[in-house]
């Protein structure tokens, strides 16, 4: 063999190997993002993963994951670990590619990941496919999950709740919950639950684009028809719900704000249990109050993510408002 072609050949053996070399790395991460139960290992090879591509020229592998199924695999590995259990990943035979289904969801809902490409922020959206609606957007590196009340609204409420009753729809909103909760807990994330969270003193921001005028009395009006009464409280109104759960909605002078009222909504159950979310989706009424009202009273999310109006979230640190009486003491 002449030296022309053995080196011609020595080096296309070179590059085979290291086109091979490339693979059995990759499934060396894929393998220990699915097999392992440290949840650190699963969280770091995620991240490298959704950083990466699988770019060989001399050795084709023609069906691949792609990295927004990274972030799918990890979602499901971090819900295992947590618990939670009333899903299913989808797998096609034809291709390689992951989708998250709900059990027992009676209305349309497959869940993916799509990929941020604004090139600032990276990470990706956990999406509804059918309404195209980003429920949270996640990012690995920086360690951030928000979710987007506005998708979360469109999809549970203004979608879903016109098909199907509240407790078929409530355990898609505890997954993203409990997932939530999960990647705070574990890994100190920084998450905006928005709508979904729970705490009694927490007030939820509102986008406020204008004075939300004559909302209240919209609201009373409507309440009217229902066995729940809106009475006035401390700069705004309230009403007493089932099991004693209090609706409240008022505002606290800030000159900053529009009309120099800063509106919140908080919702209080005594136990740190129920979301502005579960009000939505269990009293009819407020829900379609609240989507009328939306444009100047919608809870905000990440501006920054979701190009939406946004005000810091805050919590209930000396705010005043007098105690709601139970219906039955009316």
């Amino acid at each position: 063999m002449s030296d022309h072609v053995q080196n011609h050949v020595s080096a296309y053996v070179d590059l085979l190997t290291a086109d091979v070399h490339s693979i059995e790395a990759q499934l060396g991460k894929i393998r220990l993002l699915s097999e392992t139960s440290d949840p650190i290992i699963v969280h770091d090879v995620a991240s490298a993963l959704v950083t990466s591509e699988l770019a060989t020229e001399w050795v084709v592998v023609p069906r691949q994951f792609k990295q927004v199924d990274w972030y799918m695999m990890a979602m499901h590995r971090f819900l295992t670990f947590a618990g939670i259990d009333n899903f299913d990943i989808l797998t096609p035979e034809d291709r390689e590619e992951l989708t998250l289904v709900i059990e027992g969801l009676t209305v349309p809902g497959v869940f993916q990941f799509v990929l941020n490409d604004d090139n600032v922020h990276g990470g990706a959206y956990f999406t509804e496919m059918g309404a195209g609606e980003k429920l949270f957007y996640w990012s690995l590196e920086r360690k951030g999950l928000f979710f987007n009340s506005h998708a979360i609204t469109n999809l549970l409420v203004a979608n879903y709740r016109t098909h199907a009753a509240a407790n078929i729809i409530r355990p898609l909103a505890n997954l993203l919950l409990e997932f939530g909760r999960y990647m705070e807990r574990t890994f100190g994330y920084d998450v905006d639950y928005n709508i979904l969270e729970t705490k009694d003193s927490f007030l939820y921001p509102m986008v406020q684009s204008e004075m939300p005028a004559g909302m209240i009395d919209r609201l009373f009006i409507l309440s009217a028809e229902s066995h729940y009464f809106l009475q006035g409280i401390h700069n705004g109104a309230g009403m007493v719900l089932d099991h004693g759960v209090e609706l409240r909605v008022f505002y606290e002078r800030n000159l900053a704000a529009i009309g120099g009222q800063e509106w919140h909504f908080q919702v209080v159950d005594g136990t740190d249990a129920v979301s502005l979310l579960d009000v939505l989706l269990d009293y009819e009424f407020i829900g379609v109050w609240y989507l009328r009202e939306r444009k100047t009273i919608e809870v905000a999310s990440r501006e920054s993510v979701f190009k939406v109006g946004v005000r810091k979230r805050t919590e209930a640190t000396g705010v005043k408002v007098e105690l709601l009486l139970p219906r039955e003491m009316y």
